[in-house]
């Protein structure tokens, strides 16, 4: 979904819109994006240090990250991103900040996701099938 989340959001600027607008429907998608990584981090908490990982980065995002950066965005609609402070930081850095965070929860979510599948087949293989005993 992270991923997915990504092309969407590279995309979203392509297709002509105002940047404003395709900022607001991108910000949105990754604030969908934190929600779910929040729901699903919490049902699935067997492993533990790695989905508190995911739980914890999940929470950054979406707190740290996402909604202030669109509702930054919203209260400053008619200055340019580059204008509008974030934390304290301008729209550029921040942005380039969020993405680094946002590198480091797709490896933390990835390594937890491989760790997962590992549990279940312990060979390595989540396509091949087990022999019937």
């Amino acid at each position: 979904m992270q991923v997915i989340g990504l092309i969407f959001a590279a995309l979203i600027f392509q297709f002509g819109l105002d940047p404003r607008v395709a900022g607001v429907i991108a910000g949105s998608t990754f604030i969908a994006i934190g929600v779910y990584a929040l729901w699903v981090s919490w049902l699935e908490r067997r492993n533990r240090h790695f989905t508190l990982a995911v739980f914890g980065l999940s929470v950054v995002h979406l707190l740290g990250v996402a909604l202030p950066m669109l509702g930054f965005r919203i209260l400053n609609w008619n200055e340019p991103f580059s204008k509008v402070a974030v934390w304290g930081l301008a729209g550029p850095e921040f942005h380039s900040l969020s993405t680094r965070l946002y590198g480091v929860w797709m490896t933390v979510v990835a390594v937890a996701w491989w760790m997962e599948r590992k549990k279940k087949d312990p060979r390595g293989s989540v396509l091949r099938k087990r022999p019937k005993s």
